[in-house]
């Protein structure tokens, strides 16, 4: 984790055993200091010295990271599988070996499978020569079909033009007769006019002689009963008079009727003599004869045009039966599997894992092969450091199994955490090893520094060093002599730049190498029995993971500081 601090003591030690442990290693090495510089004044006055920690100010990098510790892994990995069930005839490696894409890795007992085929294959060669005969019969079919067809055609071209022909002969006739036609078919409209004028005069007729026979019946029943039938009287003659008036509008319906008929008699006689001279009737007669002759050729035409179609689908059937003849699923099931008979790696590499014995089948996979040139570290980052990674950074790697760092590359972030609840989560990640020789081994376990940001040929001071004023700006303490015995110290004006853990660059007109700074704002001069308690108490511990030394006014020691790229503590220098 990478936590930003400005000042105040340390609260780390339990989380970074690391550096707790080179805090260790400092604290002997203050204590050394601390009794040479007492051996070195044994014969001063016995009197209590003071002593204020301090570091030397010099120009290194500044680096932040986060550490994560992970498992090589290769980053190409193929199995070499199967699921067929035949024992295993004859393998060609053995653990260790490196292979090449396409290389066999054993090849499976094939006897059983290659007579099944033989025999498949017999089978299928039968069905194609039945299925060939079926054909054959079928394309006889299509052309005889296809000759009635064009028989067919044939037919219903020349009626259609003998069609033609009585059609024109018609339309020429009717032609010369339509205007006594249209005279007659006028004549024959104002006859069945004249006739419905008629019919209507009689029915009315009928309906007042009802009316007036009603009248009369009433009139007569009043009488016979002594009533007045004045009223019946006069419905009586009120009806008379309605039927006379209907029964005089019979006779010039009827008059009308009888001059509508002369009159279309004429004009019928009329068309007929004008037809007569056109033969319309030999006409009209050869017309419809060759208007039947043309449906009964457009029907044949139409059933052998259907004959044909059956004919040729009947074709295509066949043809569609053959060629399935020629295939079979199952054959090429064999075939494909006699192809995957033969196993052989996908990638290059070196074969890592091998489950292949001869007399044996195969359970799934038969090898493993995992390219050792391209490695990468699965490694896991902790939720709260992983907004501040991305794709892209550089890392540093390191492994008990080689010597040095190894440059690397964060190369995946997975989207979604693991974990969680009561246990911390955390981010599946992997970082690839740029170096193609460099040394690591798959399964073997490593160190991975994320580099965060790097700031070259800075000054850089512990954070506890520096002091925050209060109108916000920053301080830092430089030893400028020495009074009494005791350490002297200025504060000398600095801008904060970047931090990690441990560490803050600083910047200002006043600084220069050598400059030695107070290692803490909040350190108070101790004793020599102090510092010696305190070394013996652990105290020293959380000074020296500082990164500084107890220095006597007479003497100091250099501090453990941030150089070269390897970064402050915390950064995995």
């Amino acid at each position: 984790m990478s936590e930003q601090k400005k000042s105040g003591p340390l609260g780390f030690v339990a989380s970074h055993k690391r550096w707790f442990i080179a805090g260790a290693v400092l604290a002997f090495v203050a204590a050394g200091i601390f009794w040479a510089t007492r051996s070195k004044n044994a014969g001063m006055p016995q009197m209590q010295q003071s002593v204020i920690r301090t570091v030397t100010l010099s120009r290194g990098t500044l680096d932040e990271s986060i550490s994560a510790t992970g498992t090589v892994q290769s980053e190409d990995v193929s199995s070499v599988t199967t699921t067929l069930r035949y024992t295993v005839k004859e393998v060609n490696v053995q653990v260790g070996d490196t292979v090449q894409a396409g290389d066999v890795i054993c090849t499976l007992d094939t006897e059983s499978l290659e007579k099944n085929i033989a025999k498949l294959t017999e089978n299928l060669q039968e069905s194609k020569e039945r299925a060939l005969a079926t054909y054959e019969k079928s394309q006889t079919a299509v052309t005889e079909a296809q000759e009635a067809f064009s028989e067919a055609a044939d037919k219903l071209t020349k009626a259609q033009q003998e069609y033609d022909t009585a059609k024109a002969a018609y339309d020429d006739a009717t032609s010369k007769t339509t205007a006594f036609q249209s005279q007659v078919d006028e004549a024959d409209a104002v006859q069945q006019d004249a006739l419905a004028q008629l019919n209507s005069a009689m029915e009315q007729v009928n309906q007042k002689q009802g009316a007036y026979s009603v009248a009369c019946w009433q009139w007569q029943q009043a009488l016979d009963q002594g009533q007045d039938a004045t009223q019946l009287q006069a419905n009586m003659d009120s009806a008379k008079m309605e039927l006379d008036q209907a029964q005089s509008a019979i006779q010039p319906a009827q008059q009308a009727l009888d001059t509508a008929k002369q009159e279309y008699q004429r004009l019928s006689a009329q068309l007929m003599e004008a037809q007569s001279t056109v033969n319309f009737t030999a006409v009209s007669q050869q017309y419809q004869q060759c208007q039947q002759a043309l449906e009964q050729a457009q029907m044949a035409y139409d059933q052998a045009l259907k004959t044909a179609e059956n004919a040729e689908s009947s074709r295509s059937d066949a043809l569609d039966a053959y060629n399935k003849a020629t295939e079979s699923d199952e054959l090429e099931q064999l075939q494909e599997e006699l192809e995957n008979c033969v196993l052989t790696a996908e990638t290059s590499g070196k074969v890592t894992a091998l489950n292949a014995t001869v007399g044996n089948t195969i359970d799934g996979v038969a090898a493993t092969i995992q390219n050792t040139d391209q490695l990468k570290i699965a490694i896991s980052i902790a939720e709260y450091d992983i907004d501040k990674v991305q794709v892209g950074m550089p890392a540093r790697i390191t492994s008990d199994v080689v010597d040095g760092t190894i440059q690397g590359t964060l190369t995946q972030i997975s989207p979604t955490a693991t974990g969680g609840g009561q246990t911390s989560s955390g981010f599946a990640a992997e970082v690839t090893v740029n170096d193609a020789n460099s040394g690591l081994l798959i399964g073997t376990n490593a160190k991975v520094e994320i580099v965060l940001s790097s700031s070259d040929n800075v000054f850089s001071v512990p954070l506890d060093a520096i002091e925050e004023q209060e109108d916000g700006t920053h301080v830092i303490y430089v030893q400028t002599g020495e009074k009494d015995g005791e350490q002297v110290f200025e504060a000398v004006p600095v801008t904060v730049g970047q931090e990690n853990d441990y560490y803050a660059e600083i910047s200002g007109s006043e600084l220069s190498e050598g400059m030695q700074v107070r290692a803490s704002v909040t350190e108070e001069a101790v004793t020599e029995d102090d510092a010696f308690i305190r070394i013996n108490m652990g105290g020293a511990i959380q000074e020296a993971s500082m990164g500084g030394a107890i220095q006597e006014a007479s003497g100091q020691a250099e501090p453990a500081r941030p150089s070269g790229g390897q970064g402050g503590p915390g950064m995995g220098g």
